[in-house]
């Protein structure tokens, strides 16, 4: 019987044809083209499952170039760890929970790339003000609760985006939309994309060059 809930447990998710994130007592071997990561969530956000995480994985696997990428709120580091492997460097990942760092920087080293990506214990305000060293990038992703976003764009948030840069947020539930839009026009933003999945969304936008 134990055997078979524990079958259960370890869920794969697929997103879109590209990314597959997969709890560690799984082994998955990648097609031509795909990505696997291995997820430990110890009680962070980000094993795969959520709808938010899933839409920025997939904007991620559509917009990740190589360059620097700020993973603001990176829970368990997936968003951060997917787009090191999707070609991204140097990927710089904040979060203000302790314990969570633990699990991000494990889960950076389980998935191979501490090359390329530092976790982070710290705020927005610390990014903006050059404490770790990165302080904009030309893709910057967000996947926190809608008030905290809106926290974010009055500490700065636009402007650790790159000129021309592309900002993925998400966390927003379908009737918070229109808050963090306004937001977008007031922060010289432009929304480009918007995708949803049940009742959250995820907007993409674009900073003014």
């Amino acid at each position: 019987m134990n055997s078979m809930h524990h079958a259960t447990a370890a869920t794969l998710h697929r997103i879109g044809a590209r990314v597959l994130v997969a709890p560690p007592e799984l082994t998955v071997t990648p097609e031509a083209g795909q990505i696997v990561m291995t997820i430990e969530a110890g009680g962070a956000f980000g094993d795969g499952a959520h709808p938010t995480t899933q839409l920025c994985l997939a904007a991620l696997a559509r917009h990740t170039r190589p360059g620097a990428l700020i993973d603001l709120g990176s829970g368990t580091g997936i968003l951060a760890i997917a787009a090191a492997k999707l070609g991204a460097a140097p990927v710089l990942a904040v979060e203000i929970d302790a314990a969570a760092v633990q699990i991000a920087r494990a889960n950076v080293a389980r998935n191979g790339v501490a090359a390329s990506v530092q976790v982070e214990q710290g705020s927005l305000a610390e990014v903006i003000a050059g404490r770790f060293g990165i302080t904009q990038a030309p893709l910057v992703v967000a996947n926190i609760l809608a008030h905290v976003l809106v926290d974010f764009f009055a500490q700065g948030l636009a402007d650790v985006v790159t000129p021309g840069g592309l900002l993925i947020l998400s966390g927003i539930l379908h009737m918070q939309g229109p808050e963090i839009r306004a937001r977008l026009g007031w922060h010289g933003l432009t929304q480009v994309a918007e995708e949803r999945r049940n009742d959250w969304l995820c907007v993409i936008a674009k900073r003014a060059v």
